[in-house]
């Protein structure tokens, strides 16, 4: 009877370990947290109120951009909030900032929700160029229409955008009032660039990228920009010179722009130190991977991405770092078969993955799984902040945590408790944005399984002497210049 119980009490005590032997990979951030690192945190709702949001922060939280109450913003440590009134009927908001606060571009738009437009149809987005002390800048101005932003220089000299152009030979636009307002049709799409307030250029010659995504494609010196082109290739590209250098991982470029009589490497072979999947793999049970030392290798389960050949199908969310030297990118790969029935014939199982590409070709994976999207990337390309399944995440890679000997990605709000920064343990982020020295972070809070966010909003700087920013939503003094847009 004792040996029986000893016998129930020994395979029960092997039933309490075996989850936190299998959680270790999953568990490698969960550290103590450390001294505060001098930063603070903050919660927003008093400044912002119910319907305000930061875009663009910048370094040393410096200056902010969003919008409040529906209109645009910018505050500065220089000079405090400015609030720019959009014209009646409209409402805008600041997409992106320069380093000190006195540059910042964004748009207006009819609020749809107060005055709908015709069925079908879309209201106009005039987008504009704001600098201290000076009258709005409108795009329409320039012939350009219906802007989206793409990216600011740190110095507020260089602006990317995408609208659209009205054709030289195109009939005279409607004169009733509705039309004034309308996306009308003889426009075509332009990629363009502002340079020292005036200088309007339009960059179809030397880059026009085949579709318009929702992050920043302007590196921050102003001098390079990344193109998709329609073969799945990404290229940086020189806008001085013209130059470009195609992306790729491990050396390899998409398979649809391989040219494999030239010698260019369309496949990521097992086993090939070269591949930055060389090492990466994931324990049995586990959706995703990581990289492995030597001796974890050995642990990795036998369906890892290391054990198999990939060729690179498509890139997606590319961001580059200051100089673009360093790119943050969503990978899409294709396992290709060991013994092809047809020659080229690819698997079904395929693999996303998230990575920090580099110029040189020291690229890093940093995560996989199918529901990654990449936010942003630190000037120095060491900081990168990403969302997965649904929740904020951040790796650092001068971030190694005790037992360890690689940096790790963690959830954001374990990353600020690492600098002793605390959020509330019931609640998750579930969109943030961070500062390009990647020490700022603005972030929305949910509830765990409540979609209804933002709940509550928090500014938070994990490093510094910053002082935490401040004014007066009861000020009536704004900015009125700019008056209405030009169309």
């Amino acid at each position: 009877m004792k040996r029986l119980l000893h016998c129930h009490q020994y395979y029960f005590c092997i039933l309490l370990l075996l989850p936190l032997l299998f959680s270790y990979p999953a568990m490698t951030y969960a550290e103590s947290t450390s001294a505060p690192s001098g930063g603070f945190i903050m919660d927003m709702i008093p400044l912002l109120g119910s319907n305000g949001r930061i875009k663009a922060i910048a370094p040393g939280c410096r200056a902010i951009t969003g919008f409040l109450d529906g209109a645009p913003f910018v505050w500065s440590r220089d000079f405090g909030l400015s609030r720019l009134t959009p014209p009646p009927k409209y409402f805008g908001m600041g997409d992106f900032v320069s380093d000190d606060g006195r540059s910042m571009l964004g748009f207006v738009s009819i609020n749809d929700a107060i005055h709908p437009a015709p069925y079908g149809q879309t209201w106009a987005r005039p987008g504009f160029i704001w600098r201290y002390g000076e009258p709005l800048q409108y795009m329409s101005k320039h012939g350009i229409a219906d802007v989206e932003w793409y990216g600011m220089s740190a110095d507020g000299k260089v602006a990317l955008g995408y609208g659209k152009r009205k054709r030289s030979s195109a009939p005279a636009a409607a004169k009733d009032k509705t039309a004034e307002n309308l996306e009308l049709t003889p426009y075509y799409n332009r990629w363009f660039s502002i340079r020292n307030k005036k200088q309007l250029r339009v960059l179809d010659e030397i880059a026009r990228p085949d579709i318009s995504p929702y992050y920043r494609l302007l590196s921050r010196d102003g001098k390079k920009l990344l193109q998709k082109q329609q073969n799945n290739t990404v290229q940086i590209v020189d806008l001085q010179t013209g130059a470009q250098h195609p992306l790729t991982f491990g050396g390899a470029l998409p398979h649809a722009s391989a040219d494999l009589a030239k010698g260019k490497k369309r496949i990521l072979q097992a086993g090939d130190p070269q591949n930055p999947l060389f090492r990466w793999g994931r324990w049995p049970g586990f959706r995703h991977s990581r990289l492995l030392s030597d001796s974890e290798l050995k642990r990795a389960a036998p369906n890892s991405p290391l054990h198999a050949d990939w060729i690179l199908d498509d890139f997606f969310c590319s961001i580059p770092s200051f100089d673009a030297r360093f790119t943050l990118c969503v990978l899409y790969l294709k396992q290709v078969p060991r013994k092809p029935a047809r020659p080229l014939l690819l698997d079904s199982k395929t693999l996303t993955v998230l990575a920090r590409l580099d110029t040189k070709g020291n690229d890093i994976p940093i995560d996989d799984g199918p529901a990654l999207m990449g936010l942003d990337i630190s000037d120095d390309g060491k900081t990168i902040l990403y969302e997965r399944d649904a929740e904020i995440w951040i790796w650092n890679e001068d971030l190694i945590l005790p037992h360890d000997s690689l940096p790790r990605p963690m959830p954001l709000a374990r990353y600020l408790e690492h600098f002793g920064l605390t959020l509330p343990s019931e609640q998750s982020i579930k969109s943030a944005v961070m500062s390009p020295d990647g020490q700022c972070f603005f972030g929305e809070l949910a509830l765990f399984g409540d979609e209804q966010f933002p709940y509550k909003q928090f500014l938070a700087c994990i490093r510094g002497n910053a002082s935490r920013p401040h004014w007066d939503l009861n000020s009536k003094e704004r900015s009125r210049r700019g008056g209405q847009p030009v169309r």
